[in-house]
């Protein structure tokens, strides 16, 4: 058996070559993006504002269901707050492909924040329904609708195409 034979059978048996750790891993090369201070700052901003964006979500959900004890409304409640973003969410890419993302985020992310603080003004009042609460998660979907692109093409502006992973 020569040489080139035994090789490949030697690797056939045992299988191709490890690649070297460090390509494998990538390590400095996977947090690349968390260079920027800016990226950092937003990724902690972010954290924040979209924990408590899912806090409402299940809280819009909780309150559904007390006010009415029906899993069907809960259902339809969701469902109002999840067609906006599938109907708007072409035009919310256009928006953010022709206008300045930073502004759009502003915008989007105080307009979150008015309808948070709006739904908990509203869970305080006795004459409250549900389709108070529906009203309030359509507009929610319709602001998500614009943040989620302008979200996403932020970060690339912000630490560019070699940073991200």
């Amino acid at each position: 058996m020569g040489q080139d034979q035994s090789q490949n059978l030697t690797q056939v048996i045992a299988g191709p070559p490890e690649a070297p750790r460090a390509a494998v891993f990538a390590g400095p090369r996977m947090f690349a993006a968390l260079r920027h201070r800016n990226y950092r700052l937003f990724f902690a901003g972010q954290l924040i504002a979209l924990s408590g964006q899912w806090m409402q979500w299940t809280a819009l959900g909780w309150l559904v269901y007390q006010l009415t004890n029906s899993p069907w409304l809960l259902g339809v409640v969701g469902a109002v707050g999840q067609v906006p973003s599938w109907l708007f969410a072409l035009p919310g890419g256009a928006v953010a492909d022709r206008f300045a993302r930073r502004k759009i985020l502003m915008l989007t992310q105080t307009s979150a924040m008015a309808l948070a603080f709006l739904l908990a003004a509203l869970a305080m009042m006795p004459w409250l329904r549900a389709w108070h609460v529906a009203v309030v998660s359509a507009f929610g979907g319709t602001v998500f609708a614009f943040d989620m692109p302008a979200r996403q093409a932020f970060v690339v502006e912000m630490v560019g195409r070699e940073d991200l992973m």
